[in-house]
């Protein structure tokens, strides 16, 4: 299904395929963005609820300027979101192969047009099994889990930062200095058409009530602890979201970054397993029915 004609109405451009008997939309899962500060949106994401078990959440952030930028995220995304639904194998193989494949057809894309030379984008690849999260990650966008014990970071991080934050620890360069260098947000890793650098992969066991937050870099205008407080909040899914984004907006940051927010709560067992019913029955229906 298209986001356009989504319950939710995300924009245009990030993509929704559906089955409600697995997850809700809005109240399990959500996403959005906002232009922020820039011309032009290159922040893409898509959503796949059309299998039991097997719940896909990805996220680009585009390179490369106006029409670079867009375009690589958009064709990773729906690249990605393919090669994942056609794949066999392990959900981990699955999802390194659907990066590999997606990597492939950024750099067919590239060498197709001239306007695009240099255009590539950041790639997170997430999936929920009903009990634990797995992830495939490149780049710098950033993948939390919000529970009891607050927010934590679950993906590597592939920009400078992490190299600038070690030379602070060492006494090599000053908080200061690491705060305003030129390389702060240069990407070490991303989806580009040439051989990935580097490619972060792991998972987490998840329990109800827990909170997954994957957004674009534009995210980082907020602290950890005034992120943590808004997940914190009994709110549907949709509406974490939308204040997640209100409260970036309010910065009214002159140079604010595309960003994106996409944000799943994990529902109880009991809920899962009506939901994997349901939809057993359903499709038994539909197979006698078309007999």
């Amino acid at each position: 299904m298209n986001s356009s004609d989504s319950p939710n109405k995300v924009p245009a451009k990030g993509e929704i395929r559906l089955m409600k008997e697995f997850l809700t939309i809005d109240k399990e899962y959500a996403g959005d963005f906002i232009q922020g500060g820039r011309n032009y949106q290159e922040d893409d994401f898509g959503f796949d609820n059309s299998r039991p078990f097997d719940f896909l959440m990805v996220l680009a952030d585009g390179m490369g300027g106006h029409q670079g930028g867009a375009e690589a995220s958009s064709c990773a995304i729906k690249s990605f979101m393919n090669a994942y639904q056609i794949a066999k194998g392990s959900v981990v193989e699955r999802l390194k192969e659907a990066s590999q494949i997606t990597n492939q057809q950024l750099g067919i894309e590239a060498k197709s047009d001239p306007n695009l030379k240099g255009m590539g984008c950041t790639l997170v690849g997430v999936v929920f099994n009903g009990e634990q999260l797995e992830w495939i990650s490149i780049g710098d966008s950033p993948l939390w889990l919000y529970n009891g014990g607050g927010l934590r970071r679950l993906n590597a991080d592939h920009s400078m930062k992490p190299v600038l934050e070690e030379q602070v620890q060492r006494g090599q360069i000053t908080p200061k200095d690491a705060a305003k260098h030129s390389m702060r947000n240069m990407l070490l890793s991303a989806i580009t058409g040439a051989p990935i650098k580097l490619i972060d992969q792991s998972s987490v066991k998840c329990y109800p009530g827990d909170r997954i937050l994957l957004a674009s870099d534009g995210i980082f205008t907020l602290s950890e602890q005034k992120i943590g407080r808004i997940l914190s909040q009994s709110l549907p899914s949709n509406q974490l979201v939308k204040q997640l984004l209100n409260a970036v907006s309010q910065k009214k940051l002159k140079n604010q970054d595309n960003t994106t927010a996409l944000v799943l709560e994990i529902p109880n067992n009991t809920q899962i397993e009506k939901a994997s019913k349901n939809n057993i029955l359903k499709r038994a229906i539909n197979y006698l029915k078309h007999r």
